[in-house]
């Protein structure tokens, strides 16, 4: 059951950060060469698209990762009293953690408010106006933002599993 826990932990990583890198790496800078209001459709369309399949991912990394903890002997004992911060285990897992937390917070700005107001003005009459501009700018950030910390994550991940760098 472990190895099943960590396999879709896995799974869930790939696709959820592959899913980003490919709109920051490819996806977008391709798109950058269309005009505004066909590039807006289509990143509005890829949103769209993407969004479910991120947050599917979301609550099954937030479901294996207490699964994979409680298979690797963390307690809510541990937590609560915290034993479990005091080890380097749990000071990697709290960096983890608290990165995590503000990858969520960034993906549910860009992905319930900024991405939305972004594809509504967009579709309107006036996609080019100076709120729409400004949004789109603040969700680009927001999305490379979200990809690097994602990668700061996968990095911590690995030290979990493999230990701290000597």
């Amino acid at each position: 059951m472990y190895h099943l826990s960590v396999f879709l932990h896995i799974l869930a990583a790939v696709v959820w950060v592959g899913g980003m890198l490919f709109l920051a790496l490819v996806a977008i800078p391709v798109l950058r060469t269309l005009p505004d209001r066909p590039r807006a459709e289509l990143v509005a369309q890829l949103g769209e698209r993407f969004r479910p399949v991120a947050w599917t991912c979301i609550v099954l990394l937030v479901v294996t990762g207490i699964l994979n903890l409680a298979f690797r002997g963390v307690t809510w004992e541990s937590v609560a009293t915290g034993r479990l911060w005091q080890s380097p285990f749990g000071q990697v897992l709290a960096w983890k953690l608290g990165f995590v937390l503000v990858l969520l917070l960034l993906s549910a700005l860009h992905d319930f408010s900024l991405g939305p107001r972004s594809t509504r003005l967009a579709r309107s009459s006036d996609p080019d106006g100076q709120l729409a501009l400004t949004l789109r700018r603040r969700a680009a950030w927001i999305g490379r933002l979200s990809a690097l910390l994602a990668l700061v994550v996968l990095a911590l991940a690995v030290m979990l599993v493999r230990g701290l760098p000597h």
